[in-house]
């Protein structure tokens, strides 16, 4: 029996046959390979040179050990992600720093109808790199192992390959086509932050100049004879605006202008300016819609996260707590801040300030409005606002009462402070809920004294007008009351003196007629201040007396010590110094008893102002003193540099 063998060296590329005996061994030609394959790099792009320059040193081959083989360009839904990546990867390739070429694959993560698998891109992959059909291995592994062998050898020659995978929504989408060996390299762009262990650059929308630049060179390249970027630039920008400086709706804008030549930037600023309308307004075809490219991110969260996302869209300000998302959804907060964690990783929503809270892009604002008006019932939004504006209502009233507190002590609470300065548009905002009116009105008194402890007395003073009529229409004579109390006590933060007086004789009528002498005497006090700032002593004086004796009834110990201080400053100002020394004397004393630390602070900087008054400038030098360690002791450092101030000027 005649036994033959084949014996084959080097490496084959063909059919392999085993026979017993042949004549002739006919190999198929090696295939060609196919590894220049990028899509061209768009002419409109512009700008994101710092971003190009991230990529470039990602990219750049290192020897050192420290390169990343995965670099992911991560971002929301048509904020340009594809364009720099085939920008930079374009420039990589033409510097020489991937000698063995690239490899392209638009995985249309987020299209489920055109979705691509891995088995598919490694198919193409397989076929680029020189493979013949007929030689993929059945099996997947046969192939992935193919792959991967194919890759080592490049990577033997130094011929690293730059592989590129668009639009990638999971991280089973492309793990296996991974490359062994940081020769080569992996540029990908997604959605989602996926967990591939690669560097991530997060791309976000383009600043102001470059949107604009990204308008105006498009038309350029599109329509070279076209001026109305230069003449029209307040339109432009205003257009980016509208835009919220995302590069497809910026595209979008651009090609409308472009296929009409005779409309002007103006005509379609205006269009847009419809929060309505704008992102109907904002599609050019089928492939350039931006409310298009929303929807598919959108459809690939679970149900959990789309209703989160849709209700989102109640909040009234720009930025939103866990703890109000947690309201918004009904849930607690673990379960609200993990569902905002996903939606944070799928770009559909993007860290606020401070840590904690989470703003959505304007545009994807919109988008979650309209879903939540087309799959949220009417009496589940009610629902939502409501325990949205309870929410609003219960920690306001929290943070105000703990500041309050503190400060009775002479201390600050800076934690609450923080929450109401961070709250301030939510809470301004919320006032426009839907909801019972005793809770709007407890918010508004909360906010408006917040906005008077910030001395925004603009925004103070709408929220008090805002309280009027919400209170008015309610027929509660005590919440009426309180509104007029509160307006009044803005204008006369803001020296309208005059119609302060008029607003605060309104709430003393309604606080008598209630039987609240709390309040009265409250209404008093301030209606004392008021005079006495408007240089009106005499009914200061009145308007205090009568505070005074109603505050001793109730045995208010803090509100009495400052009426007496008001006194005396009252007494100062109608030059009746003697009378004055004694009643910041006393007051000082009731404060010191308090253990209150800003009331002994301003009554001893008095104290110090009237010693200068009389030519006494050793005595004013002592009580300035003290009320510098006072107003340390009460952590308000502002006033200690006053009186800093004032004590440099007696050296002077």
């Amino acid at each position: 029996m005649n036994h033959s063998s084949n014996d084959l060296s080097g490496t084959v590329t063909g059919p392999v046959v085993q026979a017993g005996h042949v004549e002739q061994l006919n190999l198929a030609r090696p295939m060609p390979t196919a590894l220049a394959g990028l899509p061209p790099a768009s002419q409109e792009f512009a700008g994101r040179q710092a971003a190009l320059q991230g990529v470039a040193e990602a990219l750049r081959p290192a020897d050192d050990g420290t390169a990343r083989m995965v670099l992911a360009l991560v971002g929301t839904a048509g904020v340009g992600k594809t364009a720099l990546a085939l920008r930079a990867a374009h420039e990589a390739v033409a510097a020489g720093w991937f000698p063995g070429g690239a490899l392209f694959v638009d995985f249309q993560g987020y299209d489920g109808n055109r979705y691509v698998r891995a088995e598919l891109a490694l198919s193409a992959f397989l076929s680029a790199l020189g493979v013949p059909d007929e030689l993929f291995p059945r099996t997947l592994e046969g192939r992935l192992s193919l792959y991967r062998s194919k890759l080592a050898e490049l990577a033997a020659q130094g011929r690293g390959v730059l592989i590129v995978l668009d639009n990638v929504s999971a991280s089973e989408q492309v793990r296996s086509l991974l490359p062994g060996s940081t020769c080569h390299r992996v540029l990908l762009t997604s959605r989602h932050t996926l967990d591939l262990g690669s560097r991530i650059l997060d791309l976000d929308v383009l600043p102001e100049s470059e949107a604009v630049d990204l308008i105006a060179r498009t038309l350029n390249v599109r329509r070279p004879e076209d001026t109305r970027a230069e003449e029209e630039p307040a339109a432009v920008r205003e257009l980016a605006l509208l835009c919220g400086y995302l590069p497809l709706a910026l595209a979008v804008t651009a090609s409308i202008l472009a296929g009409d030549p005779e409309q002007s930037i103006g005509e379609l600023t205006e269009a847009l300016r419809d929060g309505a309308t704008r992102l109907e307004e904002l599609s050019y075809s089928a492939g350039r819609s931006v409310a298009a490219a929303f929807a598919l991110s959108y459809a690939r969260l679970t149900p959990d996260e789309a209703r989160m996302f849709r209700l989102l869209s109640i909040n009234p300000g720009q930025q939103v707590s866990v703890a109000a998302a947690a309201a918004l959804t009904g849930l607690k907060a673990p379960q609200a801040r993990k569902l905002l964690q996903a939606l944070r990783a799928a770009h559909m929503i993007e860290p606020g300030e401070p840590r904690g809270w989470v703003r959505c892009h304007d545009l994807l604002r919109l988008f979650a409005e309209r879903c939540c008006a087309a799959e949220e019932e009417h009496a589940m939004r009610e629902a939502a606002e409501r325990r949205l504006l309870a929410h609003y209502r219960d920690s306001a009233r929290s943070a105000v009462e703990r500041i309050v507190e503190m400060a009775r002590a002479g201390r600050r609470d800076e934690e609450a402070e923080q929450w109401l300065d961070t709250e301030r548009l939510n809470l301004r905002l919320a006032l426009g809920l839907t909801g019972p009116v005793d809770m709007l009105l407890s918010l508004a008194h909360d906010v408006s004294w917040f906005l008077r402890r910030q001395q925004e007395w603009q925004a103070g003073e709408a929220v008090c007008k805002q309280a009027v009529e919400l209170a008015r229409d309610d027929g509660d004579s005590a919440r009426l009351a309180l509104a007029h109390y509160n307006h009044g006590d803005f204008l006369k933060n803001m020296q309208a003196y005059h119609s302060a007086l008029r607003v605060f004789a309104k709430a003393l009528d309604l606080y008598r007629a209630v039987g609240d002498r709390k309040r009265e005497a409250m209404t008093l006090h301030s209606m004392g201040t008021a005079a006495r700032r408007h240089g009106r002593y005499e009914q200061a004086e009145e308007y205090y007396t009568a505070a005074l004796s109603l505050f001793r009834e109730l045995h208010e110990s803090v509100s009495v010590a400052m009426t007496v201080y008001n006194l005396g400053s009252t007494a100062r100002g109608r030059e009746r110094y003697a009378l004055a020394q004694e009643r910041f004397e006393q007051a000082l004393e009731s404060y010191r008893e308090l253990g209150h630390a800003m009331g002994r602070a301003r009554a001893l900087e008095h104290l110090g102002r009237l010693a200068l008054a009389l030519d006494r400038p050793e005595a004013a030098r002592d009580y300035w003193r003290q009320a510098r360690a006072a107003y340390e002791e009460a952590e308000t450092p502002q006033y200690v540099e006053l009186v800093t101030g004032l004590l440099a000027g007696l050296d002077g």
